[in-house]
């Protein structure tokens, strides 16, 4: 059970100290669309269709819900963060593949077990969400 706690203090760390380029209201906001996200495709995948499980036993503990409900969205944030129309499209396959690797991290780690969901079923939803959704949002949320 390492590896939740670790990834929340690291995530945690790095939201702490971080210079910040997002106004408090762009981070909330995001931090809520991000979550709410995460929560909905979770929920569907994982329970709804058994595509993976959390956890060492099938009850879900406290931590796991502060793990999907703090991780994604601070990748989330840290990302718009740092995003500017200056920005390589390496820098977003950067977070994709990132990502990808904090999944496969879970999975080998045993804190995720698959049971139909194999993880490079993600790569298409990071890079949907790193090279469109995440510039998008960002954009609509800076129009207002």
């Amino acid at each position: 059970m390492w590896y939740p706690y670790t990834i929340i203090g690291i995530f945690l760390l790095i939201l702490i100290t971080m210079p910040k380029k997002l106004t408090i209201k762009e981070m909330y906001y995001s931090a809520g669309v991000f979550g709410f996200g995460t929560w909905l495709g979770d929920v569907l995948v994982g329970d709804v269709f058994k595509g993976f499980q959390l956890g060492p036993s099938p009850v879900t503990s406290p931590i796991d819900y502060i793990f999907v409900a703090f991780v994604p969205p601070a990748i989330g944030i840290i990302y718009l963060n740092f995003l500017t129309v200056t920005k390589s499209i390496l820098y977003r396959w950067i977070f994709a593949v990132v990502s990808f690797l904090l999944e496969w991290g879970a999975v080998a780690s045993g804190y995720m077990t698959s049971k139909g969901w194999h993880t490079w079923y993600s790569i298409p939803v990071y890079i949907f969400v790193f090279l469109f959704f995440f510039p998008l949002h960002l954009k609509i949320m800076r129009k207002n």
